[in-house]
């Protein structure tokens, strides 16, 4: 079973994307609500006798937005209604994967995710006929989901290179925004152990990918 997340998850929703990447300018739930202030359908729950399974959360952006943000203009918690995709307006679509989470052991749970974004989009077209999806991304923050977006969906780093690192200490994840060697090295000295480099990973619609299997 799928539905749509509810607002007062949210608050699950930031808690969640905290734990993997601490960021200093992190996404709060008054940006989500702007997020679906007009398809809320794009974040959703998959649940299985009540209990949570997996859950989805897309940023439906406009062309202007969602180039922003795979170019480094723009961040996850910059994105307003603004930048937000207004299906009586937009003919183009960008969706922007925040977070992913999965609670079961079903290794095919980004295809479930697929489908139902596909099902999303294809009622937006039900009345904008014209609507094409131009691009799809993530900003990847750990081994996990750069397998995904790099290795599943075909997603890659273009001229934008984040400069951000993920960092351990006791269990402890930081990150650090750093261009060159030298502060990471004194990081390390200091005891933290290197995890990974964030990498915002885009696709665009003329790409090969399973992507497109569903969201054309």
């Amino acid at each position: 079973m799928q539905r749509t997340l509810k607002k007062k998850e949210y608050v699950l929703i930031v808690e969640l994307d905290k734990k993997v990447y601490p960021t200093a300018r992190p996404v709060t739930t008054g940006i989500i609500n702007q997020w679906y202030q007009n398809n809320p359908e794009f974040g959703f729950i998959f649940e299985e006798n009540q209990r949570m399974m997996g859950m989805c959360v897309a940023i439906p952006l406009n062309k202007k937005g969602w180039e922003d943000l795979t170019n480094g203009r723009l961040a996850e918690a910059d994105t307003d209604s603004s930048t937000i995709f207004d299906n009586s307006r937009d003919k183009e679509i960008g969706i922007h994967i925040y977070h992913t989470e999965r609670f079961s052991q079903d290794k095919g749970f980004y295809k479930g995710a697929l489908k139902q974004l596909a099902k999303v989009v294809g009622n937006l077209r039900t009345k904008n006929l014209e609507l094409r999806v131009i691009g799809f991304s993530g900003l990847a923050v750990s081994t996990s989901g750069m397998g995904l977006f790099y290795n599943k969906f075909n997603c890659r780093e273009r001229e934008f290179i984040n400069p951000e690192h993920i960092l351990s200490k006791k269990g402890k994840l930081e990150i650090v925004e750093s261009p060159s060697q030298k502060e990471l090295s004194e990081k390390i000295k200091q005891g933290y152990e290197y995890v990974t480099r964030c990498k915002v990973l885009v696709l665009y619609s003329n790409e090969p990918s399973i992507v497109w299997d569903y969201l054309k």
